[in-house]
């Protein structure tokens, strides 16, 4: 440890308890060691049940880059790939946005300020319909659609559903739970239709 120090580089970012857990800026500003669940959901803007359709979960702090995975076990479990996707700033990745757009998926991602300054390459096609979607009025009132689509299935997973802190370890037992949590959450999303 000493010598990494001495060359400049810092820390491992690991932990100590879970070798797959690596250490992650909370929601309370602390640092601890942990992973990312991701979800993806499906239904209605005006209400109604939301359907999680996709689940990933990663030891990467970061959302860049989640979206070409996501789309691939959405179309997985579902059979079919979305129509239209949303996800905050943290998910705008060229790539990701370019290889979405070739699917035939319209992509809604908020555009984060890094993309107002100057850059020294050229943009996509996709990347410029991109941003002259999320410019438009019609981006503009679709997009606020996320809040209730997807905040509120993350919030329901982290509140309701116990999954704001998991007591296994591993990346594969995480998942488990994780996708034990999605079934829960589907399920009581759906009850009332079941019983009906």
């Amino acid at each position: 440890m000493q010598k990494l120090r001495a060359e400049g580089k810092t820390d491992p970012r690991s932990s100590t308890t879970d070798a797959d857990a690596r250490v992650m800026k909370m929601p309370d500003g602390g640092y601890r060691p942990g992973y990312n669940i991701q979800l993806a959901s499906a239904g209605s803007e005006l209400g109604g049940p939301r359907t999680i359709v996709g689940l990933r979960v990663t030891n990467v702090g970061s959302d860049m880059g989640s979206v070409t995975p996501m789309l691939a076990d959405i179309a997985a479990r579902t059979g079919q790939l979305p129509k239209t996707l949303l996800a905050d700033a943290n998910h705008a990745k060229h790539a990701c946005i370019d290889e979405a757009t070739r699917q035939g998926v319209r992509v809604l991602i908020a555009v984060p300020k890094r993309e107002l300054a100057p850059s020294t390459t050229e943009p996509s096609d996709a990347v410029v319909a991109w941003r002259d979607r999320m410019q438009s009025a019609e981006g503009k009132r679709d997009y606020r659609a996320r809040a209730g689509l997807c905040e509120l299935p993350n919030a329901h997973f982290k509140c309701h559903h116990g999954n704001a802190s998991v007591l296994v370890r591993g990346l594969a037992k995480v998942t488990c739970v994780a996708l034990l949590g999605a079934l829960t959450a589907n399920l009581l999303g759906h009850l009332a239709a079941l019983l009906a």
